[in-house]
């Protein structure tokens, strides 16, 4: 009776096999890691378009109903100093002089995870202290406080004047890179 005997060497790999699998799954694997954390980058910039996006709607509509933006306030200013500015848009005004007293919620967005990606209300949770992108940056408002048809906005690092035709503010963020004027800004235009 015969046996066929299939050698030792015939039934394993080599290390130099083995070497080369591992290093396609690597190089694959890192490939796919770059791609993810590209799709991360692109969904947090577009979650702070869409909070920038709000507040300057929200202004607009202020403006349309009441005939004014909310008065005292800088012409430029950040989201995390003036907290009161987004309580007259969001209708969480408290005190004797309200300015929505309408108590129309021109502003919703989401409740912010710590100091990022919405409106925080700090540690205990009744007043708003801020609005910050998903990068945990506050957004720069800038109100159109002369009532111009034209909104002028220059964010720093960026050499051009953007001109915004009958808007009543203009919100942005440095995006990602937390770099002003590169590829990955946020702004509401």
């Amino acid at each position: 009776m015969k046996t066929n005997r299939i050698s030792r060497r015939q039934q394993a790999f080599t290390l130099v096999e083995l070497l080369v699998v591992i290093t396609i799954i690597a190089v694959l694997a890192a490939m796919s890691f770059a791609g993810v954390n590209a799709a991360i980058k692109k969904a947090r910039r577009t979650e702070g378009i869409v909070l920038a996006t709000a507040v300057a709607d929200a202004v607009d509509k202020f403006y349309q109903e009441y005939g004014r933006i909310p008065s005292g306030f800088q012409r430029e200013f950040k989201t995390d100093t003036n907290p009161e500015f987004l309580e007259i848009l969001a209708a969480e005004e408290s005190g004797g002089d309200v300015q929505n007293s309408r108590k129309l919620p021109f502003l919703r967005a989401k409740e912010a995870k710590g100091q990022r990606n919405g409106i925080y209300y700090g540690e205990g949770g009744n007043t708003i202290q801020g609005l910050y992108d998903p990068t945990g940056q506050p957004f720069t408002v800038v109100l159109n406080t002369d009532y111009d048809d034209v909104l002028e906005v220059q964010i720093p690092g960026d050499n051009r004047t953007h001109r915004l035709r009958g808007k009543q503010a203009a919100v942005y963020s440095p995006g990602t890179d937390r770099k002003y004027g590169t590829a990955d800004d946020v702004r509401s235009w």
